[in-house]
């Protein structure tokens, strides 16, 4: 029982701690969106074409507004373990997936999309994209314990019948 109280309480805690990066996220989102429009409009940055200042700053948004989607299930997962006072749940594995796609779509659709606007501005540049394999992993990694989650709550559930 330590150890199931141990998990809500630091439940708690992330759950407060992804509330605030969640709004710093919502931020830097619209700060982002600001200055892709405002340093184009001004071309405020020399050593950067209008065009390459949009695409920076919009993939910057992109993948902060990819972060709140992120930081939204995360948030939900926790809140959702300190609410069902249990650390196996559907809520639970159902926010973990949700999140581990996000991790997925963070590490490719930002780079993919910067790389390809900045191949559209300039045609002769070659098409590269980082792809960070280590966030594909981890996404993958994080699906996978969401399925073991949810076949915990199925043993929890056969267990407690048993008793």
């Amino acid at each position: 029982m330590e150890t199931k109280n141990k998990i809500i309480k630091t439940a708690k805690v992330c759950y407060k701690v992804t509330k605030v990066l969640y709004f710093v996220s919502c931020a830097a989102c619209l700060v982002f969106i600001a200055l892709a429009i405002a340093l184009s409009c001004t071309n405020a940055i020399k050593e950067f074409s209008v065009a390459e200042t949009a695409s920076i700053f919009g993939t910057l948004a992109l993948y902060a507004f990819m972060c709140i989607g992120l930081l939204w299930n995360v948030e939900s997962l926790f809140k959702s373990v300190e609410q069902e006072k249990a650390p196996f749940g559907e809520k639970i594995s159902h926010y973990l997936k949700k999140s581990a796609i996000f991790v997925v779509l963070i590490s490719v659709v930002p780079a993919l999309v910067g790389s390809t606007v900045l191949r559209i501005i300039y045609p002769t540049t070659e098409l590269t994209f980082p792809i960070s394999l280590g966030g594909v992993i981890s996404g993958i990694v994080m699906f996978m314990f969401g399925l073991f989650f949810k076949y915990g709550k199925e043993l929890q559930k056969n267990d407690d019948e048993t008793l």
